[in-house]
C-alpha cells in the first residue's frame, strides 16, 4: 500500500495570504467607520458650531420701582444672560423650565402683573432692563409683583460673540434654595441645559 505525500502551502504564500486578508479587513473596517462618522457629523454638526453659554443669572431679581422700592417679586422673575461662543449664529426656538415648555413672548413696556404672564419666556437684548412700574415704562398702575421692560425688543438670534438675555416669569415665587433647570433649544435642534437656584444669583 502506497501513501501519497501531500505538500502544504509554502510559508511565503501563507504569509502573503495573511497579509491580503488583513488588508481586506482593514479596508472594510475603514469604509464602515468612515460612513458612520460622516452620518454622525451631518446629524449633529449644528451642535459643534453653535454654542450658548450662561454667563450669569439672577433668580433673586426684585426690580426697582419709582423711588427705589423693590417690587417684592423675588423668586418670580428669573433672568439669564447667554453668550454665543460658537462659530456660527444660533436662533432660540423654545425654552423649557423644569421640563415645562414656556411661551416665548415679546417684552412689554406696559406694567403687567406677574400673575398674568405666568410661565412666559422673554428673549431680549442684554441692554434691555427689567423694571417695576419705573418711569421708563410707558403706562400701568404701580402694584406689587408687576414688571415691565425698558424696550419691546426681542433677541432670539445670537450672532457669534453676541450676548442676550432670557427672562422667565412666574405667578408664584419658587421656594428659596431649590434647584431648577432651564433648557434652551435652537432652531437646528441644538440643546443647552442650565442649572439655577431660586433666591440666588451667579
Amino acid at each position: 500500500m502506497k501513501f501519497q505525500r501531500q505538500r502544504g502551502i509554502s510559508p511565503i504564500i501563507a504569509t502573503l495570504l495573511l497579509i491580503a486578508i488583513a488588508v481586506a479587513a482593514s479596508i472594510i473596517v475603514y469604509v464602515f467607520v468612515n460612513g458612520l462618522a460622516g452620518g454622525l457629523t451631518q446629524g449633529g454638526g449644528a451642535q459643534t458650531t453653535e454654542r450658548l453659554q450662561m454667563q450669569s443669572y439672577n433668580f433673586a431679581l426684585s426690580p426697582p420701582a419709582n423711588g427705589g422700592t423693590a417690587c417684592g417679586c423675588t423668586g418670580q422673575v428669573l433672568e439669564l444672560f447667554l453668550l454665543n461662543s460658537g462659530s456660527s449664529s444660533t436662533t432660540i426656538s423654545s425654552v423649557y423650565y423644569d421640563g415645562a415648555l414656556l411661551t416665548l413672548s415679546t417684552p412689554t413696556t406696559t406694567n403687567t402683573l406677574l400673575s398674568a404672564i405666568n410661565n412666559n419666556a422673554y428673549t431680549a437684548p442684554a441692554t434691555t432692563t427689567v423694571n417695576d412700574f419705573a418711569t421708563t415704562c410707558s403706562s400701568g398702575v404701580g402694584a406689587a409683583a408687576t414688571i415691565c421692560f425698558t424696550a419691546a425688543t426681542t433677541a432670539t438670534t445670537y450672532a457669534t460673540g453676541a450676548v442676550g438675555q432670557v427672562v422667565i416669569t412666574f405667578s408664584a415665587a419658587a421656594t428659596p434654595g431649590t434647584s431648577h433647570t432651564v433648557k434652551v433649544v435652537s432652531s437646528t435642534g441644538a440643546t443647552y441645559v442650565f442649572g439655577v437656584t431660586s433666591g440666588r444669583s451667579g
